[in-house]
């Protein structure tokens, strides 16, 4: 029986860190333990209020299956590696998104209501017996279910078919839910999940699981329409579908929300796949989803309200950002008052002719449950409002740049300098700077600079409210932490515009030292792949600008550049190096990750799925046995095909993977000689 319903946390009292630690807390509840104690608005809000307070936030990159450790799984519970991985969904929340996703392939896209259930795989052996079933977990891995599976009644123990791969989503049905179980259990989904962690797999049956199929891995289909049909061919339910051309998206998107209560399970939007499936190979994917799927969300509550003030708030960059102050209007939940008018040309395309106004009636909307969105203007008001012709901070004088209302901040600016001392802080990981403690900081002129953390002593931080000297203690050993960095890190919390992730990493991989970096013209950086004349010029402007900060910051910090086998250069003559490498079935000397890891050190690439242009298909030497002797696994059969029809795909064993490997570090023996 669940839990009686507790009064919702005031996030809002919460600091930083405990935001931190809740975030990661209830995100492994939901996608590893399959046991959540909150709702999905309330860890919404809970995202939205660690969003608000700290923006830069490492831990809000981590929401999601990507922010789950699979090595903190329940050791008691069997384990499998998801190959290809189960990836999550890009969202989208309005028709534009929609149409822009729609022009990056060519035909229709296969569209069905998104279950809001327990992703879920059956893998079926070559006599098309049931062999393992296993939940999505982290993505990369999950926890095996079969017997629970084996319980399910429209999961099939043997099919017309052999080695192939089902996923699809487990879930209850609504009307069983409202018959047996709404008043013990907070809501299907959670339900669901608790019934396929039986320990007894026989109780499974008596929760009335059901299995929708939605994908097919083994035969070589050309569209998903296809798919569908042979999902069903094989004794599999499969969620309604229909093969919908771009014009029509909006209109099967608006058709699903208007019988959303008529349908047989929960649903939380529509999913949209590009139907042919040479179209999915070509856009492939990114770590977190598929670029040829899309989940288009529904709407969140919407509501009335009255727009009194515009704020306009300065961010790291300088930008100079609208947010209304509005009557508050309880949406998803929650009580909001302040609400997103996003840049300059979307707030006037708001107001219509007249420009937004103060007063104005006003229709808000929180998409996906997370951020209050302004949508349109019901009624106008009589006060216009009008961008400030200076900084609301420092009185630099504003101008448009296309969208977004900048200025040149003089140095003293509070608002952009705490915007700039949090990401720094954020990035170097130095956990416990909260908003308060910095604006303490600032204002007491004891760290106005990223430079001064590095002088910070615990005698100054003594006089300030709520600091004691334990807390004060525990910040300056953290900073000294700090001191040590590695090269991309640093270069990424100096806080330059187009200095991403993946550039900084390339930089420091691509060059010797900081000063190589630093010296760079942007013509250099332009001859790196996936850096573009913007970028380089963006990056390379933005190290000069930078150049006194970086040098004052030289004074305290030592930088780490990559060597001894972390992102090593490629290896020159590697006969891995530019080469694709696919890893399949069991390995003795290493795991499948950390085989990857030596490609990748090595120059080569590790895509998720057999492709035309693959390189090497490696295997464990039993499995290599077993495949001489005749058996074919569907990467395998999949494999075949390709070189049927002109690909060179190797297909080797492990032994030969580690002799080319042993290659590759003779090769770096003679380079560094």
């Amino acid at each position: 029986m669940s839990k009686p319903a507790a009064q919702p946390p005031d996030w809002k009292s919460y600091s930083v860190d405990a935001l931190e630690e809740a975030v990661r807390y209830h995100n492994r509840k939901y996608w590893i333990d399959n046991d959540p104690e909150i709702s999905d608005p309330e860890f919404d809000r809970l995202v939205e209020v660690l969003t608000e307070k700290d923006p830069d936030n490492p831990v809000l990159d981590a929401v999601g299956p990507a922010g789950t450790d699979a090595e903190a799984f329940d050791t008691e519970t069997e384990k499998l590696e998801h190959d290809p991985p189960m990836l999550s969904l890009n969202k989208c929340y309005d028709e534009q998104t929609l149409l822009k996703w729609y022009d990056k392939f060519d035909g229709p896209a296969l569209a069905t209501p998104k279950i809001d259930g327990v992703a879920a795989m059956l893998r079926y052996d070559t006599h098309g017996e049931l062999e393992v079933a296993a939940t999505r977990g982290t993505g990369d891995v999950g926890e095996v279910m079969t017997q629970q599976a084996r319980h399910v009644d429209d999961i099939p123990s043997s099919i017309d078919d052999g080695d192939i791969e089902v996923r699809g989503e487990a879930v209850i049905p609504v009307a069983v839910f409202q018959e047996q179980f709404k008043n013990e259990y907070a809501n299907p989904r959670n339900l669901t999940a608790g019934a396929l962690k039986q320990k007894d797999p026989e109780k499974t049956a008596s929760y009335g699981v059901c299995f929708f199929a939605f994908d097919i891995l083994g035969p070589r289909l050309e569209t998903e329409e296809e798919k569908m049909q042979r999902l069903k061919s094989l004794g599999f339910s499969v969620p309604d579908f229909e093969v919908v051309e771009r014009d029509d998206g909006q209109a099967y998107y608006d058709a699903v929300t208007e019988r959303r209560a008529e349908l047989r399970f929960e649903t939380d939007g529509v999913v949209y796949k590009a139907n042919r499936v040479d179209e999915q190979e070509r856009m492939g994917h990114t770590a977190h989803h598929p670029r040829y799927a899309l989940a288009y969300k529904f709407a969140g509550d919407s509501g009335e309200s009255v727009l009194r003030d515009v704020l306009w708030s300065i961010s790291r960059t300088g930008a100079i950002n609208p947010v209304g102050i509005v009557d508050p209007v309880e949406l998803s939940g929650a009580t909001v008052t302040r609400v997103s008018l996003h840049n300059l040309a979307i707030m006037e395309q708001l107001g219509g002719d007249r420009g937004l106004t103060i007063g104005a009636r006003v229709m808000m909307q929180r998409r996906g449950g997370v951020i209050p969105n302004l949508e349109r203007v019901i009624a106008h008001g009589d006060e216009p409002v009008e961008p400030p012709s200076t900084c609301p901070e420092c009185g630099a004088k504003t101008r448009r740049e296309n969208d977004v209302l900048v200025a040149d901040h003089l140095a003293d600016c509070q608002s952009t300098r705490l915007q700039q001392l949090r990401h720094f802080v954020t990035e170097l990981g130095i956990k416990g700077f909260g908003p308060k403690l910095l604006e303490q900081l600032y204002e007491q002129e004891i760290v106005t600079s990223p430079p001064d953390f590095f002088t910070l002593t615990v005698e100054d931080m003594l006089p300030l409210e709520r600091v004691g000297r334990k807390l004060a203690e525990k910040q300056v050993h953290r900073i000294s932490r700090a001191q040590k960095t590695s090269a991309d890190r640093f270069l990424r919390a100096l806080g330059i515009d187009e200095l991403s992730h993946h550039v900084s990493k390339l930089l420091v991989r691509e060059f010797p030292s900081l000063n190589a970096i630093r010296e760079a013209e942007p013509e250099q950086l332009v001859e790196l792949h996936t850096i573009g004349e913007v970028i380089a010029d963006t990056v390379t402007s933005g190290l000069d600008e930078k150049s006194e900060l970086i040098d004052d910051l030289l004074e305290h910090m030592e930088l780490e550049f990559p060597e001894d086998g972390e992102d090593e250069p490629e290896i020159a003559g590697s006969p891995l190096a530019g080469k694709a490498v696919l890893f399949t079935g069991k390995m003795e000397s290493m795991t499948r990750s950390q085989a990857k890891k030596e490609i990748e050190k090595r120059g080569g690439r590790t895509p998720s799925s057999v492709i035309r242009d693959l390189d090497f298909l490696v295997m464990g030497d039993a499995d290599m046995e077993r495949f001489e002797a005749g058996w074919r696994s569907s990467k395998l059969k999949k494999a075949e095909r390709y070189n049927s029809d002109g690909s060179e795909i190797n297909i080797i064993g492990e032994s030969t993977f580690l002799s080319m490997l042993e290659e590759s570090r003779s090769q770096q023996s003679l380079f560094e000689s």
